[in-house]
């Protein structure tokens, strides 16, 4: 199986938040599509944040896309020069008023007070071009003001994870990247579990 070749590319929307591009591309087998429609956004952080009592901290806050109030955990766009664990620490801050308990480290783990890379993830493989990256920040305690920006009005929560587990089966959590970043947590710390129930 080849790529694509990409033949042509012509932005018809060319802004700083959203690009949008016909494309002209030929398929292996030599048939060309004339207007394959390419989507771009910059790059955003999920915030899989929890407290030093075990909640997950939650926001809510209006989706224009969908014309309603949405649950989401926090995130953000990543501001150039930024590393995701960077842009996690500030977009929590700003959003929820919460930061990271204690010394700020790096770990491939889940323990207490620890900042979790667990990856980056295409937002739509077919046909958008940015990413998002997942960030687990662990032990992390109410510190600070919240600052929004002129367009947000955010509230934040708290929910358990039994009670953010009900919502996503009763629909009222349904931001299907998100619900992924969740699910690729807890994959990582049940590996993690296993590695170490498996120590002598």
């Amino acid at each position: 199986m080849k790529p694509w070749k990409l033949l042509n590319s012509e932005y018809l929307v060319d802004a700083p938040w959203l690009k949008v591009a016909k494309e002209t591309c030929e398929l292996p087998n030599g048939k060309v599509i004339d207007d394959f429609y390419t989507l771009w956004q910059p790059d955003w952080v999920l915030i899989l944040a929890r407290t030093t009592e075990g909640k997950w901290v939650m926001t809510e806050q209006y989706r224009h896309g969908t014309g309603k109030i949405a649950l989401e955990f926090p995130a953000g766009i990543i501001d150039k020069g930024e590393t995701p664990e960077q842009a996690a620490i500030r977009e929590l801050q700003e959003e929820c008023g919460y930061t990271s308990a204690g010394e700020k480290r790096m770990d491939s783990g889940c323990s207490a007070s620890r900042i979790t890379y667990l990856g980056a993830y295409p937002v739509n493989p077919d046909r958008h071009r940015g990413k998002f990256h997942v960030v687990f920040i662990d032990g992390v305690e109410k510190g600070g003001s919240t600052h929004f920006d002129s367009t947000e009005e955010i509230e934040s929560l708290l929910l358990s994870d039994e009670e953010l587990q009900k919502k996503m089966a009763d629909g009222s959590f349904n931001h299907p990247l998100q619900i992924a970043g969740y699910f690729k947590w807890r994959l990582t710390c049940e590996r993690k579990r296993q590695r170490t129930s498996r120590q002598p």
